[in-house]
């Protein structure tokens, strides 16, 4: 089925919102890529607008983040957890590991960091800059479609020796899809960050 482009309007927990189908439909596999791609039907408020019972006011960061593919919060933010939980309802893959990063940083204070999603045997990752998505890259020693325990046991082992620690390690199940995926979250502090005083 093919969706053309249009304007759309939507009520999210009684803030309104207006943008374009193909914003919304960014990420096919999201739960907003299923909702406005026609794969299931939406309520709709008595104005006729789409209708998510969800936090509207932190619905604008998930929005801007669909138009930019970045995360950009005020520096005094202070609804993360919020804002991750957010994320994960709509599951926007891209959105939780740039929270993750985020995350990570303001508890580690400056430092690289990298996210590994590993998925049906599938593995793919974000990092904090180019560079050490440079050095994620030269670490793999196979394609993704061939990851199992002992190829990703053997990743994390050669980040470690590059001076990354496992921060974090979760599995988390899929709402829309009967998928396991784990995540690890490492960091590494920056040589910068090593000189500073606590």
């Amino acid at each position: 089925m093919s969706i053309s482009d249009s304007v759309v309007s939507l009520n999210v927990g009684g803030h309104i919102y207006t943008t374009a189908r193909s914003t919304l439909t960014r990420f096919r596999d999201s739960m907003l890529g299923a909702m406005f791609g026609g794969d299931f039907d939406a309520l709709r408020d008595d104005q006729g607008r789409y209708f998510i019972d969800r936090n509207g006011r932190l619905f604008q960061h998930v929005l801007n983040f669909l138009r930019t593919s970045q995360l950009v919060l005020p520096e005094d933010f202070k609804e993360l957890p919020l804002l991750e939980m957010e994320a994960d309802f709509y599951q926007i893959q891209p959105l939780i590991e740039s929270l993750q990063t985020h995350k990570a940083r303001l508890e580690t204070g400056p430092c690289d960091v990298v996210v590994l999603n590993l998925r049906s045997g599938c593995l793919s990752f974000g990092a904090s800059s180019a560079k050490v998505k440079d050095v994620v890259n030269g670490l793999q020693t196979c394609r993704y479609n061939c990851y199992g325990d002992d190829n990703i046991t053997a990743l994390l082992g050669r980040l470690q020796d590059t001076g990354f620690t496992v921060q974090s390690h979760n599995t988390v199940r899929n709402q829309s899809a009967p998928t396991l995926t784990d995540k690890w979250v490492l960091v590494r502090k920056t040589a910068r960050a090593s000189s500073d005083s606590k």
